[in-house]
């Protein structure tokens, strides 16, 4: 697959997710109004905490942008003050509100372990990215030849490459329990309103975001100011627009992204079936169904306009994928902005 392809274009419009095959939370069909709303506690709660500590991610792959990961900072880097971001004050109470949510029912015990274990390495680096602005911020590299920068260097690099490991572990564990509390607030409503308008949005939305899920999210990597400058100096006349693309997004995208065409298959299968059910729907409708009507169908479309050439790609890239995979976020995009005011879900955007 070309550096191009699928993954970079998904995650820049929309934030794609990564498939997760089953899950392991304990709801079942029947529960309760009280465990649906436990439930969403829990999930809400523990999207806060990806959501927020997502700003350490960021600055790290700030940092990555200048330094020499393996020799540390000289004091001497051409971009030395894009330094790091500042990590938010208010994390601590989120953090916290999370940890109690890892000891109270619905039990998710692979998910609650995971996000516990994330909050530890969260809060062991978090000291240390902090310091580390404040001395990027006040430009003291100048005056001690980059000595606590290289200090700060060597403490960090550990700390960060175990929190981004259980990040990655984390987050498959939260998406898997968000795509299950939203049948059971589905099921709520149902069971409350009956196959209602409400009802109606939310079933082929929930439907759209199971495909969208099968897209990879693979995150794509900082380039240091080393390889950037590389690139800059080999661009030529004849140079791809692609290689332009390239520098301007500072990343080289995921490489050997792959889409598993079962799973896409049998998601496409299932929404298809979706927006048929919610096509024929003839209850009463509320302000903005009308213009919300003919997005599902326009993202299936497109969804069966990529499956072809998908399929005969056996998952790979393939040309005009790239092109084809932002039609289909804009789509689904488009269906989240008008869909959220109608079917009025409790459970937190999770990007």
């Amino acid at each position: 697959m070309r550096a191009s392809g699928i993954g970079q274009t998904v995650r820049s419009l929309a934030g794609i997710l990564i498939l997760v095959a089953g899950s392991n939370v304990v709801l079942t069909r029947n529960a309760s109004a009280d465990d649906v709303q436990a439930a969403l506690h829990k999930a809400n709660a523990y999207i806060e905490v990806a959501k927020t500590t997502e700003r350490a991610v960021e600055s790290w792959e700030r940092y990555q942008s200048w330094v020499n990961m393996k020799t540390g900072p000289t004091g001497k880097e051409r971009y030395i003050s894009y330094g790091m971001y500042e990590l938010y004050d208010f994390a601590a109470g989120l953090l916290n509100r999370a940890r109690a949510e890892a000891g109270v029912e619905p039990s998710v015990p692979k998910l609650d372990a995971a996000m516990t274990r994330y909050i530890d390495a969260y809060e062991a680096l978090a000291p240390a990215m902090n310091q580390a602005s404040a001395y990027y911020d006040q430009r003291r590299y100048a005056t001690d030849n980059a000595t606590e920068g290289q200090a700060l260097h060597k403490r960090m690099l550990p700390l960060a490459t175990a929190f981004l490991a259980a990040r990655d572990a984390m987050m498959p564990q939260l998406r898997a329990f968000v795509r299950d509390v939203e049948q059971r607030e589905l099921a709520a409503i149902e069971a409350r309103e009956g196959r209602s308008a409400r009802w109606q949005v939310g079933q082929v939305m929930y439907a759209a975001d199971r495909v969208i899920d099968v897209f990879p999210r693979d995150r794509p990597q900082q380039m240091d100011s080393e390889t950037l400058d590389a690139k800059i100096e080999a661009l030529g006349p004849d140079s791809p627009g692609a290689a332009f693309d390239e520098i301007i997004a500072g990343v080289v995208p995921p490489q050997n992204v792959v889409i598993d065409v079962t799973r896409f298959s049998a998601a496409l299968e299932q929404y298809a079936e979706a927006v048929d059910v919610f096509e024929r729907f003839s209850g009463a409708k509320p302000e903005g169904f009308e213009a919300f009507k003919a997005l599902p169908r326009q993202m299936l479309d497109l969804l069966r306009a990529f499956h072809g050439p998908l399929i005969e790609s056996g998952g790979h890239e393939f040309e005009g994928a790239a092109q084809m995979v932002g039609q289909i976020a804009n789509a689904h995009i488009a269906m989240f902005n008008d869909g959220n005011a109608i079917r009025h879900s409790q459970i937190r955007h999770l990007p």
